[in-house]
């Protein structure tokens, strides 16, 4: 009689996430929607950022004969037509889901808010909390409206990140650039005109904030 092997294997998070684009891992069917609230997702993110735990993934390979699901991408995920899975998400959705909206996608992550109402955002990080020992890294991320505009009660703005010029000078990182950050970086310099004080920033940023995540 056959006997089903199990493993433990340690992957990086962007090789994952990257299968997730390519349509290699997907969820079956039966898994139920996403619906994560934005503070869980800022949570995880923070974690990660620190290098903490985040929990285990569950999945099962496909190709067996005895069992077969009918697969879907991730929400947000558009693999190319007729990818199939090689592996499928058994437990993890909303981790690898929230992950791959906030770092993958160029388009708003999609949460819910504390009534449990649709929202829709993006995901920055203040350069200067994250590397602040005394901040909490939570208060580091910012939840920003798809125009990118904040407004008080009365509708007007009162903080705008709506171009990266705004983003530089806020020292606001958009989350959903850290896996190609060249161009972001190359901006912020050129916006700064190479003044030393924000190279060490970026610098600093980089090697205890970004490297985390693309080590993790």
């Amino acid at each position: 009689m056959a006997v089903e092997a199990f493993g433990i294997e340690k992957e990086f998070m962007q090789a994952i996430l990257a299968e997730v684009e390519a349509g290699k891992t997907q969820l079956p069917e039966f898994q139920r929607d996403w619906r994560w609230p934005d503070a869980n997702i800022i949570s995880l993110l923070a974690s990660v950022s620190l290098a903490y735990p985040v929990g285990t993934i569950m999945m099962l390979r496909t190709g067996g004969d005895s069992v077969r699901f009918k697969q879907r991408a991730i929400e947000g995920a558009t693999p190319p037509a007729g990818a199939k899975a090689e592996r499928l998400i058994l437990d993890g959705q909303q981790r690898l889901t929230s992950l791959f909206q906030a770092l993958m996608l160029q388009t708003p992550v999609k949460a819910r808010d504390v009534r449990n109402h649709p929202i829709q955002g993006w995901l920055y990080m203040d350069m200067q909390m994250a590397l602040d020992g005394e901040t909490d890294r939570e208060e580091a991320i910012r939840w920003l409206p798809p125009d990118r505009k904040l407004r008080n009660f009365r509708g007007e703005v009162i903080e705008d990140y709506s171009d990266r010029d705004r983003e530089y000078a806020a020292r606001l990182f958009p989350l959903n650039q850290l896996f190609d950050h060249d161009d972001w970086y190359m901006g912020f310099q050129e916006h700064w005109d190479y003044a030393k004080d924000k190279m060490q920033l970026w610098n600093r940023f980089n090697r205890e904030v970004l490297d985390r995540f693309e080590k993790y």
